[in-house]
């Protein structure tokens, strides 16, 4: 899989990649899988749910977005966890539920949100 993707204007996605570049260089922030040597690095996913049906089809829709902060043991990650939340949230999305998944490899913080799309056709890609 490419470590780039193409960002529909107006989706959710450039609103999610858009928020995280206000805290990372873009060179840092990885759709779905990073498998090169950085430390430190962010990788965002989500999976979407069809709201608001009507006329027998969705009109609008609900994403559960997990973004995934990667960093090395010996770092402070307090003030980007921080700085990630707030990002997210003054970009329209709710402010993220925090798990640590670290393991002996590094640090690995779990930020869970949620982003409304009321838009009518359910083009969320």
């Amino acid at each position: 899989m490419s470590d780039t993707v193409t960002l529909q204007p107006g989706c959710m996605a450039e609103a999610l990649q858009g928020a995280l570049e206000t805290v990372f260089d873009s060179s840092q922030i990885f759709p779905h899988v990073y498998t090169g040597p950085l430390l430190r690095y962010v990788v965002w996913n989500y999976s979407v749910l069809p709201a608001v049906w009507a006329e027998g089809q969705p009109h609008a829709a609900r994403y559960l977005v997990q973004v995934h902060f990667y960093l090395p043991h010996k770092e402070d990650a307090r003030a980007a966890i921080l700085a990630i939340s707030r990002a997210l949230f003054d970009a329209g999305f709710t402010w993220p539920n925090l798990t640590d998944a670290s393991d002996e490899e590094g640090q690995h913080w779990v930020m869970e949100c949620e982003y409304a799309d009321p838009g009518g056709a359910y083009g969320y890609v």
